[in-house]
């Protein structure tokens, strides 16, 4: 869990100075290269958001609260997997066509 934890903080780090920097990053890569490393990293991002989330919902089933409340990890995980999931598709079409 700890390196899921490394990969996805690295990924995200990445991808927000790749989008800020973006100019930068098509220097570095090219425009193209550019668009497929910032859909790469999305990918990384989604993949280890979604199983951080699994993770601490199995570590913290819904049945054994008191009233349903998410844990701060669970909600904060829940949400950058959701957002980075639809993002994902809109940076992999723009990488793909």
């Amino acid at each position: 869990m700890r390196v899921l934890n490394v990969v996805f903080w690295v990924a995200a780090t990445l991808f927000v100075a790749s989008l800020f920097l973006s100019d930068f990053a098509a220097g570095l890569f090219g425009d193209r290269g550019s668009r497929v490393v910032n859909a790469a990293l999305l990918v990384a991002i989604v993949v280890c958001s979604g199983a951080i989330t699994s993770y601490e919902f199995g570590r913290n089933p819904i049945a054994d609260t008191e009233r349903g409340e998410w844990t701060n990890r669970q909600l904060f995980f829940a949400l950058v997997f959701t957002i980075s999931f639809f993002l994902g598709g809109y940076f992999i079409a723009v990488a793909v066509f």
